[in-house]
């Protein structure tokens, strides 16, 4: 398959990413003065921390390996080093906390519901398309990893060979609607 026959979705989770935080500039500004407590700033400073290193380091075993970076790219090999030792997704994840870094260091927690909404989003307009992207690709080695790893750090249950949260097969243009 080659990245030709996928069409990408419009926005890409670095710019849904952008979004996301845009969505809590509303509450930001009437919440003005911001007066995060020191435990909401040491929070949201280790957040944007992880999140920039799992970024980082994700993405440069990515490029050591030449996967494509962006969703539905060429994926020569599979990827099992570093955070993906123990996660599917560290990238997702490492964007998840990004955002969370951000609403803990405004100490706006209402906002909270942005980087819920955002995973939401990332689950299911790419986890799971993606997941069933990678089984076509690489078949069993996927199928193994993905039995052996979660999909997001701490959360096993999910997993494309347990019950209903069984990842399906791929089909060709299945991506294109999202």
């Amino acid at each position: 398959m080659t990245d030709s026959t996928v069409t990408k979705p419009a926005v890409l989770p670095p710019k849904g990413l952008l979004i996301a935080l845009a969505a809590q500039l509303p509450l930001l500004m009437t919440s003005l003065p911001l007066r995060p407590s020191t435990a909401e700033v040491v929070a949201g400073a280790l957040l944007l921390a992880a999140g920039s290193v799992l970024n980082i380091w994700s993405e440069r075993l990515f490029r050591r390996d030449n996967v494509g970076v962006c969703p539905f790219t060429r994926v020569p090999v599979l990827v099992t080093r570093g955070p993906y030792r123990v996660m599917r997704n560290p990238m997702y994840v490492g964007l998840v906390c990004l955002n969370l870094g951000v609403t803990f260091l405004s100490g706006v927690l209402a906002n909270l519901w942005s980087s819920v909404a955002y995973f939401i989003w990332l689950h299911y307009a790419f986890v799971l398309p993606e997941e069933r992207f990678l089984l076509h690709e690489l078949g069993g080695a996927f199928a193994d990893y993905a039995s052996r790893r979660p999909r997001w750090l701490g959360l096993r249950h999910f997993s494309p060979a347990e019950g209903s949260t069984k990842v399906e097969p791929y089909r060709e243009g299945e991506l294109h609607h999202r």
